[in-house]
């Protein structure tokens, strides 16, 4: 088990201790409640993203700086099963440079992650902003499954799963859907 894994663990473990004590409110429940434990949840999720965006930018300038890594003395980064780089110069530029735009990619979905849990955390459950965010991810997922793609392509190993595509096709959905509810819902609001 790797430090990857390890810390995947710890947080869901600490995930599962947050929902079970804080969120888990056996009193009668309204719509003030309903939001407040939303609010917490999302606050929850905030502090999970920031400590992700610190751990996923250490590891991927110390990539490229070559920085130790916990217990290792440097990080190595898996593009596939058979390609495990130590350090930049050992990747072949093309593979390096599909590496920096999928890593750019990463970091946008996770701004946009932040974002929509930032909007929960407000109290803005069903606006055009969050529907945004939601289709950004779906597209995010296919765009990223693309570039993995075109790097296994450059590899010569074809080891992919098309999993992806249909996740951000249903998040696509998803998001449509919410639209159609949001649009629904204020042309109630109008005609009352």
């Amino acid at each position: 088990m790797n430090a990857t894994e390890i810390f995947a663990l710890i947080v869901c473990v600490l995930m599962l201790v947050v929902f079970r004590l804080v969120l888990h409110q056996p009193e009668k429940i309204n719509a003030q409640n309903r939001l407040t434990r939303v609010r917490k949840a999302s606050f929850v999720f905030l502090i999970l993203l920031g400590l992700s965006f610190v751990l996923f930018s250490y590891s991927f300038f110390g990539f490229l700086f070559g920085w130790p890594f916990f217990a290792e003395d440097h990080i190595r980064m898996v593009i596939s099963h058979n390609h495990i780089y130590a350090s930049p110069k050992e990747m072949p530029p093309e593979i390096f440079w599909l590496f920096v735009v999928k890593t750019g990619l990463a970091f946008f979905a996770g701004a946009m992650m932040f974002r929509l849990f930032w909007l929960y955390f407000k109290g803005i459950l069903f606006t055009a902003k969050n529907v945004n965010c939601l289709r950004f991810l779906g597209y995010y997922c296919i765009i990223n499954w693309f570039v993995d793609y075109q790097m296994q392509g450059f590899l010569r190993d074809m080891d992919l799963s098309t999993t992806p595509i249909f996740i951000g096709l249903w998040i696509i959905f998803f998001a449509w859907i919410m639209d159609e509810g949001r649009k629904i819902q204020e042309e109630q609001e109008l005609t009352v």
